[in-house]
This record gives C-alpha cells, sequence and structure tokens, in this order.
C-alpha cells in the first residue's frame, strides 16, 4: 500500500499517541483568527522534537487556516502534516474542520502533494466492481460498502442492512480491507480466502465483540499469497476515495449519479435505499 496514502490516517494518529491525545475535530473560527507572526521553521521543528521525542521532523512550514502554522512533517519515512499554533507552544494533529465541516488538513495533504487527489465515486465504483468482493443480495438496488473486520461501524451498517437483503430491498456489495488493528489483515484475508466469503463475514459479524470493537473471526495464519495481495489491492482502492476510513459507501442517487459517503447521514438504513437507485458492474442504472 502507498504510505503518502495513507499519511493522513496514520501519521496523525501516531503523533496523537505520544502526545497523550489526538485532537479529532478543530473547527477554525475565521474571527479567532490572530496578527501574531507565522511560527518559523525553526521553531515548527522545536516542538515537533518535544512533542514527538525526536520521532517526527519539520520539512517546511506554511500558512494555515485560523491564524495557524502548516507544518510539513516526516515521520519515520511518512510524509504528513499537523498544524501550531503561533507562539510555538501547541502543536494540533488531526482534521483541522472549517464552519462547512471541511477539512483544511485533507486539502493541504493534497495541495502539498503528500497525498494524491481523490478519484471520483464514478470512477471508485467500476474499479470496486472489479476488486476482490462479494456481493450479498439478490435483489433491489446494488451499492459497494468498504468495510473493515474490526470496524464497529461496519458491523453497524451489516447488521442494519441484513433484513433489508434479506427482504429483497438492498444488494451490498462489500470490499474487505485492512488498516484498523494489527488482526484486520489476517480477519480480511480469513474472509476473502474462504471457500464461501459471505459465510466467514458472516462469522465474523456474529461474533463481534463490540466492547473491544474486534471481529470474531480467527485471522488467517498461513493466508495464500494472492489473498493478501487483494487485500492490500481494495485498501489501495479505499485510499483512492481521499480518505482511509470506514464504512466508505458508493451509491447511485435518485438522478444515477454515483455517490461516495464516508459513512451516512441519514435517519435509517431503509429510508435511504428508498431514494436510490442501483450500481450495475459499476455503473448507474
Amino acid at each position: 500500500m502507498d504510505k503518502s496514502s495513507i499519511a493522513l490516517a496514520v501519521g496523525l494518529l501516531i503523533i496523537g499517541g505520544l502526545t497523550g491525545a489526538v485532537i479529532e475535530r478543530f473547527a477554525i473560527n475565521p474571527d479567532s483568527a490572530t496578527s501574531s507572526s507565522p511560527l518559523s521553521l525553526n521553531g515548527a521543528k522545536k516542538l515537533l522534537n518535544d512533542v514527538t521525542h525526536g520521532q517526527a521532523s519539520a520539512e517546511k512550514v506554511f500558512p494555515g487556516p485560523g491564524g495557524l502554522t502548516g507544518i510539513e512533517v516526516s515521520m519515520e519515512g511518512h510524509p504528513t502534516i499537523a498544524y501550531a499554533t503561533a507562539d510555538g507552544q501547541y502543536l494540533v494533529a488531526g482534521p483541522v474542520l472549517n464552519q462547512q465541516g471541511q477539512d483544511a488538513a485533507h486539502a493541504d495533504m493534497i495541495k502539498l502533494g503528500l497525498i494524491p487527489k481523490p478519484a471520483s465515486a464514478a470512477v471508485l465504483a467500476e474499479k470496486a466492481a472489479h476488486a476482490d468482493s462479494f456481493v450479498l443480495g439478490s435483489k433491489g438496488p446494488e451499492l459497494t460498502a468498504f468495510v473493515d473486520p474490526n470496524c464497529i461501524y461496519c458491523h453497524k451498517f451489516y447488521e442494519e442492512a441484513k433484513p433489508l437483503i434479506a427482504a429483497g430491498k438492498l444488494r451490498v456489495r462489500y470490499v474487505v480491507v485492512a488498516f484498523l488493528k494489527p488482526s484486520s489483515a489476517g480477519k480480511a484475508a480469513a474472509i476473502l480466502g474462504a471457500s464461501d466469503p459471505a459465510a466467514a463475514m458472516a462469522e465474523n459479524e456474529k461474533g463481534f465483540d463490540e466492547a473491544t470493537e474486534e471481529g470474531g473471526i480467527t485471522p488467517a495464519k498461513n493466508p495464500d499469497p494472492a489473498t493478501l495481495a487483494a487485500v492490500e489491492n481494495n485498501t489501495k482502492l479505499l485510499s483512492e476515495s481521499g480518505e482511509v476510513a470506514t464504512p466508505t459507501l458508493i451509491y447511485c442517487n435518485a438522478q444515477n449519479q454515483a455517490v461516495l459517503a464516508h459513512g451516512l447521514d441519514r435517519s435509517s438504513l431503509a429510508d435511504f435505499v428508498d431514494h436510490i437507485s442501483s450500481l450495475e458492474n459499476g455503473a448507474c442504472h
């Protein structure tokens, strides 16, 4: 998997672990911008060195949102970014959201060339249709779901989708990926490498431990190299969406346009399904 494509998801989490917490949401108010001088590169290097105990280094600084100073960071060979306050006392690691909910950190990663520009939903839908995946259901509109075996929100989606699939109201193409936990790759391989991936998926979800957020399937001990490659390719495909997050869904709206969503903002999956058209072989119909 291309390391630069997961830098935002992994690199900032590493920084967060070293500082004791990840700032998951830092909403920027334009009125809060200060007139202070931006932090210098030397100041950024000192802050990163102090916070990460020498495990990360500042490569360059650039103007950030809301008076923050952006820092291009190198951590164990992984390029990523963080932000610092003008006084050089605080490091902001994680998504930096504006009032419209848009992530400035992600936009800056693309602008600096640290991650590729996200592929369109239509392109990803077509690629997903030819990825190592499987479909549950035989009737109803089809959508694509990227899931990690240890993702609790994927588990909740699976459970909510199950009765709709059984009733012939929905089909789901599952593209299994692995990035959340060390056991994710082995569990993903156990699912994709099974003679019946749908049954293996059902085993994982039936035994899902919500307290520990662990899928119930036993990780594959000696998975076939081709299966491991399939898991890696699926995860790389997810990274092309611009965010390594699960569940990531691709569906067709009522206007037959492909739409990508990192999770769904809706009252219920049943209501959502009533207002979509179907993905057929990666295209809207």
